[in-house]
């Protein structure tokens, strides 16, 4: 090989210099495509990656003249040198530039699998801890920082929305590795991802310890009895330290409270810093100055604990008259909809095996046959990126791309109608909801381009045929379809990744799902809130929890911060997360969990004073927002603004609402006095708003409004209400 092509290689060339390349490599036996070259040290060389099914073959033509003339010089893991190869010392520091996206042949043997799921608390550091795994593999995969999360609000908020899967080799083993959400609003995509692994690695953070949504996420993972856990306590270098010991006893109580087997209190436990990427067996070895410098001993936990999958036992009549599938079924676990593969399941399969072109059915929880159509592809995603499959067997987890209906969660796909419908654990129900309408301000289809009715429909329905946590309703009417969700989080992710994609709409204030008992009287939920904040800010907040019936089950000192836990109906505790942040001046933790359902109380107590609205069409000057500011109260929109009568622009200094102009056309006399905007996020807002208001959502705009734009209607409109209540 000459050097002219190595450069080529490196530089992506995809001519005929790379398929000679290609040609040449497998002219000794390698079954494998080429993924990146390697000069370093000593010499000219290829590298490229082979399954291990193709060790022996590699072996035995490595007697054979080679490219270069001489024979295969040798292997380090998947990586094979083809040429005059470096020296093994060299070898051990070389990496790959890149990661292939060559066809994988089949799935890997059983015993070289392991399916295992990382679950935590929000900001425990998961995503982290998989780039490392990713890192430091061996497949020489290109890894940035969490890289796992995708999505563009991922990225921006620091947080994972969905759960993902990749498969990492290495050492001969095939880790499936499923990277979860730790916020309570999103454990919905825990919970549907519990059934495709066999273990699960617990993350606890040093200084915190398990907070709600750690117990929330091991008891939907100790719930499935043959779940093998594991523990790891990241974040040790941390420069606060806990007593020694502390963190592991409350981890051990999480355990005794959640264990549905005494087999789940046999768990290993290991310290780590997913941030330096280094992994211990002990506290002691993890801070001495020999400590590890890498996560050997998490890939080898995971190899020695996490059973490798146990394929179901297909009945013989099924496997004489499905030659091809041999009964194969897998559960549709994780749904979503890929550009150029279309209705794509994510799961594990639990028989039989598949392929590109195998015919298949849907088959409902009862059994019920629902919808037939073929295989399109099967794909594995190997770091981040789509790899097709030729075949896929039992136990392994895989993308099934289909074509001739769209499958639906809880539903079992299959390859022949007598195998059975793999039971499913449901998910807990939805606790909050929200009213979309289209926009019908005065702006309203300026900024957008999905406005109508049929649109928003169709994007929600696309979003409930994905995500099993969000339900979707039509009105009776056809005016308005309600949204539910677990948490205004969660539904405020989703209007902001449809207002990112061109849709406008206007949403009522959040509210909360009841539901009927078995005698008919209504349910509301509850929640468990843990509140962590600095000690000056816990009068005010008790205070303040207590005016929204909020009862104080405990609370405890952790150095200069208290940690105060509450029972609270969900109704009351909607809008609570922003004053909290802003009493404690953005220092507080606010983490909540449902609870249970109990008896409808008392509607939540108004606190919020009233509102500053917009009495003219046009554009906010700073001359008159200043004046606003100055005598009636705060200003959440700056200048520029368009505004509309009925418009929301600030809030009021006492109860009532107050119509004024902010939109007048000055002659440049006036100098503005400064002002500071408090603009509101999109979530902040929606939980801001009463039920005489609504939210106006665009691609430019999220503007709060009243529900009757004009002042004298609302006038009318209120003296009504009275009326009937007295």
């Amino acid at each position: 090989l000459s050097s002219r092509w190595l450069c080529s290689l490196i530089e992506g060339d995809r001519g005929p210099m790379w398929r000679r390349c290609i040609a040449r490599a497998r002219e000794c036996s390698v079954s494998a495509s080429t993924c990146s070259s390697n000069c370093s040290s000593g010499g000219n060389s290829l590298s490229f990656t082979v399954a291990p099914v193709a060790c022996r073959t590699v072996r035995k033509a490595a007697a054979k003249p080679a490219v270069s003339g001489r024979p295969l010089a040798c292997c380090l893991q998947e990586r094979w040198f083809v040429g005059a190869a470096p020296n093994p010392h060299a070898m051990v520091a070389t990496t790959r530039p890149f990661a292939t996206a060559a066809m994988v042949e089949a799935s890997p043997p059983l015993e070289s699998i392991r399916n295992v799921a990382i679950i935590a608390h929000v900001d425990h550091g998961k995503t982290t801890l998989v780039d490392q795994l990713m890192k430091q593999s061996g497949m020489g995969l290109k890894v940035t920082e969490r890289m796992m999360d995708s999505k563009d609000l991922e990225q921006e908020r620091g947080i994972t929305i969905l759960s993902k899967a990749t498969r990492i080799s290495w050492n001969g083993y095939v880790f499936n590795i499923v990277d979860t959400p730790g916020h309570a609003d999103f454990g919905g995509e825990v919970e549907r991802v519990l059934s495709m692994v066999d273990g699960v690695v617990l993350l606890v953070d040093m200084v915190e310890g398990p907070k709600a949504q750690t117990k929330f996420v091991l008891q939907k993972a100790l719930a499935h009895k043959k779940m093998k856990a594991m523990v790891v306590v990241n974040k040790v270098d941390r420069p606060q330290v806990r007593e020694h010991g502390e963190v592991e006893n409350e981890i051990f109580d999480v355990f005794m409270q959640m264990a549905s087997s005494e087999d789940q209190l046999e768990y290993p436990t290991l310290y780590a810093s997913g941030k330096q990427g280094f992994c211990a067996k002990s506290l002691e070895e993890a801070r001495s100055q020999s400590r590890p410098t890498d996560l050997l001993a998490l890939y080898e936990t995971i190899r020695d604990h996490v059973p490798p999958p146990q394929p179901e036992e297909v009945d013989a009549a099924i496997l004489a008259a499905d030659e091809k599938g041999r009964g194969f079924s897998m559960l549709v676990s994780q749904m979503d909809r890929l550009a150029a593969l279309g209705p794509t399941v994510t799961g594990k399969i639990f028989s039989g095996q598949v392929a590109k072109g195998d015919k298949i059915i849907a088959k409902s929880l009862q059994g019920e046959t629902v919808a037939s159509g073929k295989v399109k592809e099967v794909t594995v995603v190997q770091g981040v990126e789509r790899t097709p499959m030729k075949k896929a067997v039992a136990g392994d987890i895989v993308s099934v791309s289909v074509t001739g209906f769209v499958p639906q969660w809880t539903q079992t796909i299959t390859s022949n109608p007598k195998v059975s419908s793999i039971a499913c654990s449901p998910i807990d129900p939805p606790v909050v909801s929200v009213k979309a309408s289209v926009n019908d301000s005065p702006l309203a289809g300026k900024d957008g381009k999905h406005i109508t009715m049929h649109a928003i429909s169709e994007r929600l329905v696309k979003e409930a045929s994905t995500n099993p946590a969000i339900e979707v309703a039509q009105s009776p009417q056809r005016d308005f379809f309600e949204i539910r969700g677990r948490g205004e989080m969660q539904l405020g992710i989703l209007v902001e990744e449809m207002r990112r994609e061109g849709y406008e709409m206007t949403l009522s204030p959040p509210s909360v799902v009841v539901v009927p008992d078995e005698n008919g009287n209504m349910q509301e939920p509850w929640e468990d809130v843990q509140i962590e904040v600095n000690s000056e800010h816990t009068s005010a907040i008790i205070d303040r929890m207590a005016t929204r019936n909020a009862k104080i089950t405990e609370m405890a000192a952790s150095g200069d911060r208290q940690i105060l836990r509450f029972e609270i109906a969900t109704s009351s505790f909607l809008g609570a997360r922003s004053w909290v942040r802003e009493l404690s001046g953005g220092t507080a933790v606010v983490v909540s969990e449902f609870k249970e359902l109990r008896p409808v109380g008392p509607a939540p107590p108004r606190d919020r004073n009233g509102v500053l609205i917009s009495n003219t069409l046009g554009t906010a000057t700073a001359v008159d927002l200043s004046k606003a500011a100055g005598r009636l109260g705060t200003i959440f929109i700056p200048e520029g603004t368009p505004v509309y009568p009925g418009m929301i622009f600030g809030e009021s200094n006492d109860k009532s609402d107050i119509d004024t102009n902010v939109a007048r056309k000055h002659d440049g006399y006036r100098a503005a006095s400064n002002f500071t905007a408090a603009e509101k996020k999109l979530e902040q807002a929606l939980t801001y708003i009463l039920p005489d208001e609504k939210l106006e959502v665009t691609p430019k705009r999220v503007c709060m409004r009243k529900a009757i734009l004009d002042a004298t209607d609302r006038k009318v409109a209120m003296k009504d209400r009275s009326k009937m209540v007295q």
